[in-house]
């Protein structure tokens, strides 16, 4: 993981601080790194059901708006170094569309990036809704906007080359990947390539990673079964499998409700596994479906390599609605449990009841 025992950090915190007390301890200012800690956010599914993009529309602007949902955790994601979500809708274009064919506004993306999403993850079930055209324009529109993908590809060749997707922060390489269970169905049109959960490709695209020099290898997985607040033994199955396979960390999606957060033991080390992190926005309203949670991790060097010393969720529950705490009239406005105050008591209420069924799920 390498993850890091409090203990252990403890005792490293206390040892760097005893040293660097010790006017005869023998550190150079070469010797002192600059801070090396990584944050990482990962977010869920990212859904477009028509009464959020009527919501979205702001007839002044002629625009659909959508940073102002984010404000309460905007400084979350925004400060993190890399903020990972999952985009379940394609960008289609004109006529817009919901479940169970979406696509998007352009501008869903666009103020994704505004507050502060760096990469999108585009293998899930709903990437082909809107065949070839929505595939490949989902990802000129990302490419437009520069924010990096995977999952999705409009030939093999461009899966070849861009696979794994590797970012470099502070000098650590950081490789993310995708895949999905399944397309709903709907045959990937060809040359489009759509990364499915394949134990023999995964296989290989961990291992391409770490020849390309990533230290972290996070894989994004769609997977489970909708609606279920516990794993899988299928997900189990595949998080075992990657876990052999030498990855860090471990991201899942797609059951629309939040599942636990476990560790899977290797020969090595204890692998976090997040088995899902539930929506982000939806119009999903009933209990345990109107909200989710994102992951909050935490990247230091330990003897000079990076590990996984931090892995925190933070609860959000998504209220439809208007209220003077906010300026816009109406919204799917995502409010972590320490903004839960904003709320009028009515919506408080839901709220709590999320928050709580969260945290049973999240400590079983």
């Amino acid at each position: 993981m390498r993850l890091v025992t409090p203990l252990i950090m403890l005792c490293m915190i206390m040892f760097h601080s005893c040293k660097g007390d010790d006017s005869n301890s023998g550190i150079t200012q070469d010797s002192v790194s600059v801070d090396s800690t990584i944050t990482l956010i990962f977010a869920g599914d990212m859904m477009s059901h028509m009464p959020m993009v009527k919501a979205a529309y702001n007839s002044n602007t002629k625009r659909h708006e959508y940073e102002h949902w984010f404000q309460f955790l905007k400084d979350t994601i925004a400060t993190a170094d890399l903020a990972i979500a999952n985009l379940e809708t394609p960008l289609g274009g004109e006529p817009y569309s919901g479940y169970p064919m979406f696509s998007a506004p352009d501008s869903f993306a666009e103020d994704l990036k505004k507050v502060g999403f760096d990469i999108l993850v585009t293998a899930n079930n709903h990437t082909v809704d809107k065949g070839r055209t929505g595939l490949e324009r989902t990802l000129s529109i990302l490419d437009t906007l520069k924010i990096a993908h995977t999952g999705s590809f409009r030939s093999q060749q461009e899966r070849d080359s861009t696979t794994p997707l590797i970012q470099e922060i502070k000098g650590v390489k950081i490789a993310i990947l995708s895949y999905t269970y399944g397309t709903n169905g709907i045959s990937v049109p060809s040359p489009n390539v759509v990364n499915l959960i394949d134990q023999k490709q995964m296989e290989k695209d961990i291992a391409k990673a770490r020849s390309l020099g990533a230290q972290i290898v996070i894989p994004v997985i769609h997977w489970g079964v909708e609606y279920q607040t516990y794993e899988h033994p299928s997900q189990v199955k595949t998080a075992e499998f990657l876990a052999s396979k030498g990855v860090d960390a471990i991201i899942g999606m797609h059951p629309h409700v939040v599942q636990p957060n476990k560790y899977i033991k290797t020969t090595m080390d204890s692998i976090p596994v997040a088995y899902s992190l539930g929506n982000v926005v939806a119009n999903m309203r009933d209990r345990y479906k109107d909200g989710g949670i994102m992951i909050h991790m935490t990247i230091k060097k330990v003897n000079g390599k990076p590990r996984i010393v931090g892995f925190n969720d933070i609860p959000f529950w998504v209220w439809k609605g208007s209220n003077k705490a906010v300026k816009e009239i109406h919204g799917f406005y995502i409010v972590p449990e320490s903004k839960k105050y904003i709320l009028p008591a009515y919506e408080a209420k839901k709220a709590q009841l999320f928050y709580d069924d969260t945290r049973t799920i999240l400590n079983k």
